[in-house]
């Protein structure tokens, strides 16, 4: 039976008021160095029946700000979220005008590959918030040195499942013909191999996801692995030749 538009707004209403309150990692109230608040960033793409591309966590909107501790020096932070999970976006930061490299990256790697546009695919995130790393505990301390960074990062795998009950419910509200992991975490956590490395996990054949509803399921690179490495960019295109005899 066909998903209903009524259905996905309920799920995004609910996902953007509830879903912060399921996670045990997340403090309240959880916020930007400013107190801008860190919310929940439902899937905006949702196309149903078709490709279902789940990423590891949002990006956020990052600024230059000047540094309290270093006269003369800015440090880029993290400020706002971003519109929606790989997005096209660009910004001024205070310095330069930047994209936003993840929803750049999905369409050079592998949108393109597929000859497929955004809005073909249900596009969304396995951990619904942006999550700051060690590197932000240094850069956010530099300029708001009051601020008290909770660096959650490291404990991606603990965050994706209990976040898992929502990325089932978005599968069956999505009934994809073909769910695409990003990354070497995001097919760690669906697939339960936790100890997998990516040499293993990115060059496995089509599985089915059991903790997804038994959704077919296809683990690739990220778009910035892709951007940074030869070998992950290959191993993309590969990938892509496969999808491509799946979803025509």
């Amino acid at each position: 039976m066909s998903t209903s538009n009524k259905a996905i707004l309920d799920y995004q209403q609910r996902c953007s008021r509830e879903y912060s309150s399921t996670i045990k990692l997340l403090p309240e109230p959880y916020t930007y160095p400013k107190g801008n608040p860190i919310r929940p960033l439902p899937p905006i793409q949702t196309p149903v029946g078709g490709l279902m591309i789940i990423g590891a966590y949002p990006s956020a909107r990052f600024e230059s700000r000047p540094s309290k501790k270093t006269p003369g020096k800015s440090r880029l932070i993290p400020t706002a979220d971003n519109l929606q999970p790989f997005g096209y976006e660009q910004y001024f930061d205070g310095q330069r005008v930047r994209t936003l490299e993840s929803g750049d990256g999905l369409r050079k790697y592998l949108l393109s590959e597929l000859s497929f546009t955004a809005e073909r695919c249900w596009i969304t995130d396995l951990v619904k918030v942006f999550l700051y790393k060690k590197d932000h505990e240094m850069s956010c301390g530099d300029v708001f040195p009051e601020f008290k960074v909770p660096v959650l990062r490291s404990r991606f795998l603990e965050i994706a499942e209990d976040s898992m009950k929502w990325m089932r419910e978005e599968c069956e509200l999505c009934q994809p013909k073909l769910i695409l992991t990003l990354g070497e975490e995001v097919a760690q956590a669906i697939s339960g191999n936790k100890s997998a490395k990516a040499d293993d996990l990115l060059s496995r054949e089509i599985a089915y996801a059991t903790k997804l509803g038994n959704y077919p399921v296809l683990y690739l690179p990220h778009p910035d692995a892709c951007r940074r490495s030869e070998k992950w960019r290959k191993n993309m295109k590969e990938r892509c030749k496969l999808i491509q005899k799946l979803v025509r």
